[in-house]
This record gives structure tokens, sequence and C-alpha cells, in this order.
């Protein structure tokens, strides 16, 4: 047999093996591994293209071989090469293809063989971190041995993963971790696969993942970002789904050992100069990592509640790590139970409007789900007050019956005691739940367990702390000091509103003192019983506009009485149509030692409806106008008065009797127009507080403050005095039939 028959027959019996092992390799990964990933790795591996192009070589090899083309080119010294080019393509080709299928089989034979293959994926992995393609393929290797029960590369996989996961924990030691995708979904799918097994052959797996020491970590302080939150929920939900409460006392169990290990308070450490705290910075963020992580905590313990895992709950309540006892995950105090029902309460919704987002719980969803979602966290924390009276006080500062501090402002013991009764409706629910407390190892507190030890009902101890804060709430109410700062706000914002004011009527004010025959009227100032909250730093309730209300009335009393004194003087009233008001005024002949007053009249509306010749919003003809916008429309609105400058009034500011100062505490506030302000605790003024009280039934006047905005106005008119009223006609309005513009005469 020639060269060329040995190497056609190499080539022939190579493809005769090639397809078959092909379609073998494809067949049996699928089968062995179910993982369309590692087809696709083995697809791209550099062995199988390499050999098939040998192949297709060959193959052209033989045919250039059988057609024995003819020579093209002649050189002497190459013609034997040339003239068996083709022998030589053949031989090489064949060569090549054999070499290649040693290459291609020890390739698959990695595949074939697990525990090469996973050495060979992650040294391929290593080379590329940032390439995931082979950390996927390591994932499914490991779902694949999960459902094998395969402990022997469960174990190699793990211990690759805890280290790829520490690897990403170490790049960044400041911020929160931030873990790629991969390697949450590797958890997630991995605790999907771990709990439908029925064996605990593989409970390492468990532990390291749905555990969360992956996530976690062991021993480095690393900080947990949101998303991983987000993930380890997922994985605590199927875990719940698949009534796998072993896996959660794995959880708990690292969840606890995080908290006291890597999430240990820091305590302030104190300058020696100054005594301030050095380190705040570092003791508020570990303070805002620890709230974080117990807030999570406590929503899982109303998942349980959702999902009646009421065994689980009596498992995480009696898990410690220590004597005595500690419960890293629980509150040991009162005070801790009811600040987290106030939270998750979340009367305002400031907090956990959309709890949903954060903490999902199965088949709950739409408007409902939020509300329902902290219905159920909240029975847990009732569960959670239970509970203390299974622990035993073991420490001088351990009382876990203890009822917590009252709060300290009052608008936190008003939140309390608008919400403690639901609190005592809920622990009432809880406590009447005998599976409940079956389950949980807590049905030996009973209403004659309690009696024993001389303990309060669960209700009754809610209610007498409502009855500490109810008596907290009413002694500070009548205790509390009037603010400075907001007795200098009524002052200054009653300066701000009745000054400018008083301004706005300075045009009409005569400067000729007006001292015989006249006729005079007074403005006074106005004092209001209020809420002492109100006026005080620590208040139960904004009081909006506090500081103003009484200003802006006096400012309405101002406008009011000065324009209705324009009314008691007139000598003369005319009711016109409007589109006659200004014609008729030029009738009566004014000079300019005249003026013009309007009250609520819309002169640029008149002037550009009726194109009333003269007229401007500063005078008409010459003749001076003075618009004021606010009057007692009753009496003068949309009117006008029309009179000599002389004939104006004059405006006095008088200054108030000693009596009135000294008996209202009132303090001047304003010299130039003798304003006069004091805020009266009606508690220690006993004079003031028995001359209301009669007149206040329905108020504590121990509780209130007697405001007061003093002035005294007087407004001087000259008697007799030619003062011209012109009212508006409006069909509209009844008041009469108007007159003629003829009826308006020259003033004499």
């Amino acid at each position: 047999m020639d060269t060329a028959a040995i190497t056609v027959s190499f080539i022939v019996t190579i493809l005769g093996i090639a397809y078959p092992i092909l379609f073998q390799v494809v067949s049996r990964l699928d089968e062995k591994y179910s993982s369309m990933l590692i087809l696709e790795l083995f697809n791209k591996e550099k062995e199988r293209k390499v050999f098939k192009i040998a192949l297709i070589t060959s193959l052209i090899a033989i045919l250039i071989y059988i057609l024995k083309f003819p020579s093209f080119i002649d050189i002497k010294k190459l013609n034997f090469i040339i003239n068996n080019s083709a022998l030589i393509i053949l031989t090489l080709s064949a060569i090549l293809l054999v070499v290649s299928f040693f290459y291609f089989v020890e390739k698959i034979l990695i595949y074939y063989t697990p525990t090469r293959f996973l050495k060979y994926l992650i040294k391929k992995h290593e080379k590329k971190e940032n390439n995931f393609e082979h950390f996927k393929a390591i994932s499914d290797f490991l779902y694949n041995s999960i459902k094998e029960q395969n402990e022997t590369i469960s174990k190699t996989i793990s211990d690759f993963l805890y280290t790829a996961f520490q690897k990403e924990r170490e790049k960044n030691t400041t911020a929160p971790i931030e873990y790629p995708a991969s390697y949450y979904e590797v958890v997630y799918k991995s605790i999907e696969e771990l709990a439908n097994l029925k064996s605990k052959k593989l409970s390492f797996l468990e532990y390291r993942t749905v555990g969360g020491v992956w996530l976690f970590g062991e021993l480095k302080d690393i900080k947990i970002s949101e998303n991983t939150y987000i993930w380890t929920w997922r994985n605590l939900l199927l875990a719940i789904e698949y009534e796998r409460d072993d896996m959660i006392m794995y959880y708990w169990q690292n969840a606890h050992r995080y908290i006291s290990n890597q999430l240990q308070h820091i305590y302030p450490v104190y300058s020696d100069k100054t005594y301030e705290v050095e380190n705040n910075t570092e003791v508020e963020k570990r303070e805002k990592e620890r709230e974080r992580f117990l807030e999570f905590h406590y929503a899982l313990g109303g998942l349980l509640m959702y999902k009646k895992r009421y065994n689980c709950i009596g498992r995480i309540f009696n898990y410690t790590t220590s004597i005595p006892p500690r419960y890293e995950l629980l509150p040991n105090a009162m005070g801790e139970i009811f600040k987290r029902y106030i939270e998750f309460r979340d009367p305002y919704e400031s907090k956990y409007a959309w709890i949903s987002h954060s903490y999902s719980f199965p088949d709950l969803e739409g408007l409902n789900a939020d509300y329902a979602i902290k219905r159920w966290i909240l029975e847990y924390i009732g569960v959670l007050f239970i509970r203390q009276y299974s622990i035993y006080p073991h420490l001088i500062t351990m009382k876990p019956l203890e009822l917590p501090i009252i709060p300290k402002t009052q608008s936190e013991k008003k939140l309390w005691l608008d919400n403690i009764d639901y609190f005592k409706v809920i622990v009432e629910k809880v406590f009447s739940n005998k599976e409940l407390l079956t389950q949980s190892k807590l049905d030996f507190i009973t209403n004659e367990w309690l009696t024993e030890q001389e303990k309060p009902n669960p209700t009754d101890l809610i209610e007498l702390y409502k009855t500490q804060i109810e008596a907290d709430f009413e002694k500070t109410e009548i205790e509390q000091e009037i603010s400075v700062i907001k007795m200098e706000e009524f002052e200054n914002t009653s300066i701000s509103i009745v000054n400018p004011t008083i301004n706005l009527y300075l045009p009409i004010i005569n400067p000729t003192p007006i001292e015989y025959d006249f006729n005079n009227w007074y403005i006074h100032g106005e004092r209001a019983v209020m809420d002492k909250s109100a006026f005080s730093d620590d208040t139960d309730a904004q009081h909006l506009n506090f500081d103003s209300f009484l200003a802006e009335h006096i400012s309405k009393k101002i406008k009011d009485g000065i324009s209705e004194t324009f009314f008691y003087t007139k000598s003369k009233t005319y009711l016109l149509e409007e589109k006659n008001i200004f014609p008729a005024i030029d009738n009566l002949g004014l000079t300019n030692e005249y003026v013009i007053v309007c009250f609520a009249l819309n002169l640029k509306w008149i002037k550009e409806t009726f194109a009333i010749e003269g007229l401007s919003m500063e005078s008409f003809n010459g003749i001076q106008i003075i618009q004021f916008s606010s009057s007692n429309y009753h009496l003068v609105g949309q009117s006008i008065f029309i009179l000599k400058k002389s004939d104006l009034p004059n405006i006095l500011h008088i200054s108030l009797e000693s009596a009135e100062v000294e008996k209202y505490e009132l303090k001047e506030i304003d010299e130039k127009i003798k304003l006069y302000s004091s805020i009266v605790d009606l508690n220690k003024n006993k004079i003031l507080f028995n001359e209301l009280e009669p007149s206040h039934q329905d108020r504590d006047l121990r509780k209130s403050v007697l405001i007061n905005l003093a002035l005294k106005i007087e407004i001087r008119w000259k008697k007799n005095i030619n003062n011209i009223m012109i009212k508006t006609y409006s069909k509209y309005r009844e008041r009469g039939v108007p007159d003629s513009i003829n009826d308006i005469k020259k003033i004499e």
C-alpha cells in the first residue's frame, strides 16, 4: 500500500469516527449537565474548531489528489516537489487532522470528567474575571450537582464561590457591597434546587446560600447594599414558600452572628480637651446600619406570621449563643417594641408608604398590599410584646416588663395617644391565638400564670402606659413655658401687619389738628384665649397663623372702622350708574381744594369701559383721587366720597391707661402707633383666670393663654362738613332708583 492510500485511509477512518463522536458529545453533554451554556462553551472551544477545519482540509486534499491536476509551472530544482505537491498536501493535512484529533479528544475527556472539567472552568474564570460566561457555567454545574446530590462537586464549587464572593467584597471595603447579577442569581437558583431536596446531605450549601454566608461574609466588616437586601428577601421568600424552617434558622444564625460581630455598636470616644465626641460620624453611621438590618428582620417576622410559621417563630425566639442569653435580633426592652410599633404603624405614611416595594409578601398585591404587610408586621411586634413575659430578668438593667420612658415631646406623646389603642387590639388578638402561642412555646403565659407570678395582664400593661402618657401630656400642657422665640414672632408679625395698615391711611390724615367742635370714633385692639401649645416650643401639633391671626383681625377692624366714619359723616348721598359717576362729579365744579376718596371701586374698568376723559388712577381733571381696596363693603363698598381736603379727619394714636397695661401685662412693641402686645399664661395669672373662667366653661384655662394686641385709635371729624357720597347703582343689588346726572348741582 503506497503513502497516498495509507493517508486516505487515516482520513476516512477519522471521518468515520469524528461525526459520531461529535453527535454523542453534544447529546451526552446535554444529558450530563442539563446546561445549554456548557454546550455553547464546548462549541466555542478552539480544539473543536481546529479539528473541524483540519477535517475539511483533509477532504479537500483528497479531492485535489484524485483530480491529479497537471503542473502549471516548471522550476527545475523544485519540479520534484511541484510534481508531488498533491501528495504532500494530502500527507500534511492528514498529520494536522491526527494531531487536532488527539487534542479534540483530550478536550472531550475534560468535559466528560466532572472534577477535571470543574477545575478547567475555574481556571478559565480566574483568567477572565470580568467575563461571567465561565462563572455561569460553574453555576449550572452547581445546580446539576445539587440535583444529583454530588457532595464532592458541590463542596468544590461551594469553596470556589465562597472565595469569589470574598474577592468581590475585598474590592471595596468602604461602600456597601454590590455583587454582579450572576452572583445573586447563583445563590437564588441554588436555594431553589436545595429547597426541593428531602436529604440534608448538602446542608453545608444551604448554610452558605440561604444562610447568607456568601452575601454577608463571616469575619470582615462589610456594608450591605440595598440590592443585597432585596435578593436576601427573595431568598427567604423561597425558603418560606417551600416551608423550609431549617433554612430560615440557618439564615437567623448567620444574621445573629453578623449583627453581633460585624455590626456591633461603636461607642463614642470623647475628646480630653473639649469633651466632644470625636467619632460621631462613625457612631451615627453604624447606628443607621444596625437600624436598617433590624428593620429587615422585623419584616421577616411579619412574613412568618403571614405564612403561619409559628413553630419557626418559636425557634428564632429561643436562638442564642451565649449565657446569659442574648438575642441580638430581638428586643430586650419594652421601649424597643413600642418604638418599632409606631414606626411600622406609620400613621402619616412618612417612612413605609410603599413597604411592599421593599418587602413583598406572597399573594399580596395592589392597593391593599402595603396596609396588609404593615398589619402582619405589627402582629409580629404584638407577639414580641407577649414574649417579654418569657424573659427572665437576669441583670440589674434587664427588666423586660418595665414600661419605656415617656416620649419627651408633646407631638410624640400625642402620636402615641392616637395609636396605642390599636396596639392593644393587636396584643389582645395575639394573646387569644392559642395555636400561635402553643407552637411558639409561649402558651405557658395564661391569665392564671400571670396571677401566680404577680404580673399585669398585657392589655392592662398597655393601658397603664397610656395613662402615664396622658398624665404627662396634661401636666406638660399646663406647666410648659411660653416660648420666647414664638413671643418674638408674634410681636414682629403683628407690627408687620398693623403698621402697614395704618400707613395706608396717611394720605387722608388732615395735617391740621381738629381740637374743637368734632365728632370722634375709636378703634380698639383685640384679645383672644388660645391653647398654650400654640406658643410653646414643645407643641403637639402645628398651629397655623398663630402669630398673625389677631393682627389680621385688627387690620380688618382698622380698614372697616376708618371707612365707616366716611359713611357716618356724609352730608348728601347720590345713587348713580357707573357710566354717570364722573360726568356727575364734573357737574359739581370741583377745585383742587377738594379730594375724591374711593372705596373698592374699579376705576380702571370704568375708565376703559366708558372712555372717561381726564380720569387716571391718581386724579380726575386735576382733582386728587385716593383709593382704598378694603372697607366695610356693606356700608361704603363701590362708593365715592367728595369733600374738601381741609375737612379730612385726624387719626390719633392714644397711649393706654397704666391700669390696663398692668392688668394684661402689656408691652409696647411699636411706639409710633402705640401698639401693645402680651401673651399671658392663665395658669399663672389667677386674676385673669378667674375673670375668664365663667365665659370659657368648655376650655381648660390652665392650658391656655390670653393673647393681647392692644391699641387705641381715635378718628376725629369736624362737625357739619360737606361730604358727598356717590354710590354705584347695579341692577344686581337692591339700592333703590338711580339719580340722574341733572340731579347733581354745582357745590356752592
